[in-house]
Protein backbone atom coordinates (compact mmCIF):
# COMPACT_ATOMS: atom_id res chain seq x y z
CA UNK A 1 0.00 0.00 0.00
CA UNK A 2 1.24 3.32 -1.28
CA UNK A 3 1.71 5.84 1.85
CA UNK A 4 -1.10 8.01 0.91
CA UNK A 5 -3.29 5.48 0.69
CA UNK A 6 -2.08 3.95 3.98
CA UNK A 7 -2.24 7.20 5.59
CA UNK A 8 -5.92 8.05 4.68
CA UNK A 9 -6.39 4.68 6.24
CA UNK A 10 -5.19 5.75 9.37
CA UNK A 11 -7.21 8.78 9.33
CA UNK A 12 -10.22 7.00 9.24
CA UNK A 13 -9.00 5.01 12.04
CA UNK A 14 -8.02 7.63 14.50
CA UNK A 15 -10.90 9.54 14.01
CA UNK A 16 -13.36 6.39 14.96
CA UNK A 17 -10.80 6.08 18.31
CA UNK A 18 -11.02 9.43 18.88
CA UNK A 19 -15.01 9.78 18.50
CA UNK A 20 -15.70 7.08 21.19
CA UNK A 21 -13.52 10.03 23.99
CA UNK A 22 -16.00 11.18 26.10
CA UNK A 23 -16.62 14.63 27.11
CA UNK A 24 -15.62 14.24 30.96
CA UNK A 25 -12.17 12.61 29.43
CA UNK A 26 -11.53 15.50 27.27
CA UNK A 27 -12.22 17.61 30.15
CA UNK A 28 -9.97 15.57 32.55
CA UNK A 29 -7.13 15.51 29.79
CA UNK A 30 -7.14 19.48 29.56
CA UNK A 31 -6.25 19.51 33.32
CA UNK A 32 -3.92 16.69 33.19
CA UNK A 33 -2.33 17.68 30.18
CA UNK A 34 -1.25 21.28 32.05
CA UNK A 35 0.29 19.20 34.68
CA UNK A 36 2.30 16.76 32.07
CA UNK A 37 2.92 20.14 29.84
CA UNK A 38 4.84 21.81 32.56
CA UNK A 39 6.07 19.51 35.07
CA UNK A 40 8.72 20.49 37.50
CA UNK A 41 11.16 18.45 35.11
CA UNK A 42 10.82 20.71 31.89
CA UNK A 43 10.59 24.15 33.85
CA UNK A 44 14.13 24.80 33.54
CA UNK A 45 13.20 24.15 29.92
CA UNK A 46 10.29 26.65 29.74
CA UNK A 47 11.74 29.40 32.02
CA UNK A 48 14.14 30.00 28.63
CA UNK A 49 10.96 30.59 26.64
CA UNK A 50 9.77 33.86 25.02
CA UNK A 51 6.28 32.95 23.63
CA UNK A 52 4.32 30.13 22.35
CA UNK A 53 2.19 29.18 19.20
CA UNK A 54 -0.91 26.85 19.85
CA UNK A 55 -3.65 25.74 17.98
CA UNK A 56 -7.44 26.59 18.84
CA UNK A 57 -8.78 23.17 20.24
CA UNK A 58 -11.99 21.65 18.41
CA UNK A 59 -14.31 18.81 19.09
CA UNK A 60 -12.43 15.46 20.33
CA UNK A 61 -8.94 17.63 19.85
CA UNK A 62 -6.35 17.25 22.78
CA UNK A 63 -7.76 20.67 24.63
CA UNK A 64 -5.65 23.27 24.97
CA UNK A 65 -7.63 26.14 26.74
CA UNK A 66 -6.34 25.23 29.67
CA UNK A 67 -2.56 25.20 28.83
CA UNK A 68 -3.25 28.74 27.50
CA UNK A 69 -4.57 29.94 30.77
CA UNK A 70 -1.23 28.67 32.52
CA UNK A 71 0.86 30.27 29.20
CA UNK A 72 -1.17 33.48 29.91
CA UNK A 73 -0.59 33.16 33.83
CA UNK A 74 3.21 32.93 33.22
CA UNK A 75 2.74 36.06 31.17
CA UNK A 76 4.38 34.53 27.48
CA UNK A 77 2.97 35.63 24.43
CA UNK A 78 0.92 33.71 22.57
CA UNK A 79 0.26 32.84 19.25
CA UNK A 80 -2.56 30.90 17.25
CA UNK A 81 -3.36 30.15 13.13
CA UNK A 82 -6.28 32.55 11.71
CA UNK A 83 -6.91 31.89 8.16
CA UNK A 84 -6.59 35.23 6.00
CA UNK A 85 -9.37 35.42 2.95
CA UNK A 86 -7.53 37.71 0.92
CA UNK A 87 -4.95 35.22 0.87
CA UNK A 88 -6.36 32.06 1.42
CA UNK A 89 -3.77 30.87 3.92
CA UNK A 90 -3.50 30.36 7.54
CA UNK A 91 -0.80 32.83 9.40
CA UNK A 92 0.11 32.95 13.27
CA UNK A 93 -1.43 36.01 14.81
CA UNK A 94 -1.16 36.87 18.06
CA UNK A 95 -4.15 35.71 21.01
CA UNK A 96 -3.87 37.22 24.73
CA UNK A 97 -6.01 36.57 27.57
CA UNK A 98 -9.24 37.95 27.53
CA UNK A 99 -9.17 38.30 22.96
CA UNK A 100 -12.69 38.47 21.72
CA UNK A 101 -13.09 35.41 19.52
CA UNK A 102 -15.25 34.00 16.07
CA UNK A 103 -16.13 31.16 14.71
CA UNK A 104 -13.50 31.09 11.70
CA UNK A 105 -12.83 28.91 8.95
CA UNK A 106 -13.75 24.92 9.27
CA UNK A 107 -15.04 25.99 12.57
CA UNK A 108 -12.19 27.33 14.34
CA UNK A 109 -12.07 29.61 16.78
CA UNK A 110 -9.84 32.80 16.06
CA UNK A 111 -9.23 36.11 17.21
CA UNK A 112 -11.64 38.82 16.71
CA UNK A 113 -9.09 41.74 15.41
CA UNK A 114 -6.06 39.42 14.16
CA UNK A 115 -2.67 41.14 14.16
CA UNK A 116 0.01 39.10 13.29
CA UNK A 117 1.91 37.50 15.91
CA UNK A 118 5.81 38.23 16.19
CA UNK A 119 7.79 35.09 14.82
CA UNK A 120 11.06 36.01 16.52
CA UNK A 121 9.12 35.40 19.86
CA UNK A 122 8.32 31.61 19.45
CA UNK A 123 10.26 28.90 20.78
CA UNK A 124 8.04 26.75 20.73
CA UNK A 125 4.93 25.48 18.68
CA UNK A 126 2.37 23.40 19.97
CA UNK A 127 0.61 20.79 17.39
CA UNK A 128 -2.54 18.77 16.64
CA UNK A 129 -2.26 15.87 14.88
CA UNK A 130 -4.76 12.79 14.44
CA UNK A 131 -1.97 10.07 14.97
CA UNK A 132 1.96 10.32 15.74
CA UNK A 133 4.89 7.72 16.35
CA UNK A 134 7.15 7.82 18.66
CA UNK A 135 9.80 8.85 16.86
CA UNK A 136 8.01 12.11 16.07
CA UNK A 137 5.93 10.65 13.05
CA UNK A 138 2.76 12.83 12.49
CA UNK A 139 0.08 12.64 10.40
CA UNK A 140 -2.34 15.47 10.10
CA UNK A 141 -6.02 15.78 8.69
CA UNK A 142 -4.90 15.38 4.92
CA UNK A 143 -5.02 19.54 4.69
CA UNK A 144 -1.42 20.26 4.74
CA UNK A 145 -2.56 23.27 6.99
CA UNK A 146 0.88 22.52 9.14
CA UNK A 147 2.86 21.72 6.58
CA UNK A 148 2.54 25.55 5.41
CA UNK A 149 2.37 26.79 9.37
CA UNK A 150 5.33 25.23 10.42
CA UNK A 151 7.78 26.39 8.40
CA UNK A 152 6.86 30.45 8.23
CA UNK A 153 8.37 29.85 12.07
CA UNK A 154 12.10 30.43 12.53
CA UNK A 155 14.54 27.54 12.22
CA UNK A 156 14.82 25.76 15.34
CA UNK A 157 11.33 26.29 17.39
CA UNK A 158 10.65 22.97 19.31
CA UNK A 159 7.56 21.10 17.98
CA UNK A 160 5.54 19.98 21.04
CA UNK A 161 2.39 17.47 19.42
CA UNK A 162 -0.53 17.42 22.13
CA UNK A 163 -2.07 13.93 21.78
CA UNK A 164 -4.58 11.83 23.72
CA UNK A 165 -1.97 8.76 24.83
CA UNK A 166 -3.73 6.00 22.41
CA UNK A 167 -3.12 8.09 19.42
CA UNK A 168 0.83 7.47 19.49
CA UNK A 169 1.84 4.50 17.83
CA UNK A 170 5.40 3.01 18.97
CA UNK A 171 5.71 1.39 15.45
CA UNK A 172 6.93 3.65 12.66
CA UNK A 173 4.01 5.82 10.73
CA UNK A 174 3.92 6.33 6.70
CA UNK A 175 5.91 9.59 6.53
CA UNK A 176 6.74 11.33 3.24
CA UNK A 177 9.85 13.54 2.61
CA UNK A 178 8.27 17.13 2.94
CA UNK A 179 6.51 15.68 6.83
CA UNK A 180 8.10 17.47 9.37
CA UNK A 181 9.46 15.35 13.02
CA UNK A 182 8.08 16.12 16.46
CA UNK A 183 10.74 16.82 19.22
CA UNK A 184 8.36 16.00 21.65
CA UNK A 185 4.72 14.63 22.10
CA UNK A 186 2.87 14.90 25.53
CA UNK A 187 -0.16 13.28 26.42
CA UNK A 188 -2.21 12.84 29.52
CA UNK A 189 -0.32 10.11 30.16
CA UNK A 190 3.30 10.95 29.16
CA UNK A 191 6.06 13.19 28.08
CA UNK A 192 7.92 11.74 24.90
CA UNK A 193 11.15 12.50 23.81
CA UNK A 194 10.86 12.02 19.88
CA UNK A 195 14.80 12.84 19.50
CA UNK A 196 16.07 10.45 21.69
CA UNK A 197 13.35 7.98 20.65
CA UNK A 198 15.07 8.62 17.13
CA UNK A 199 18.83 8.37 18.42
CA UNK A 200 18.05 5.09 19.84
CA UNK A 201 16.53 3.82 16.74
CA UNK A 202 19.60 5.16 14.62
CA UNK A 203 21.49 3.16 17.31
CA UNK A 204 19.29 -0.23 17.05
CA UNK A 205 19.71 0.14 13.45
CA UNK A 206 23.60 0.84 13.07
Amino acid sequence: MDIVSEKKRIRLEMKALRARVLHDEIRSAAHIGVDVLFNPQCLNLFNRFRGFASYMSVKDEFPTDEIHREIFRWGLPLAVPCYQAESREYRWVAFASGDRLATGHMGIPEPVNPNLASIAAIDAVLIPGLAFDVCGGRIGYGGGVYDRLLPKLRAGTLRIALAFDFQVRREELPQAAHDLKMDYIVTEKQWIDCRLARQMRRMRNG
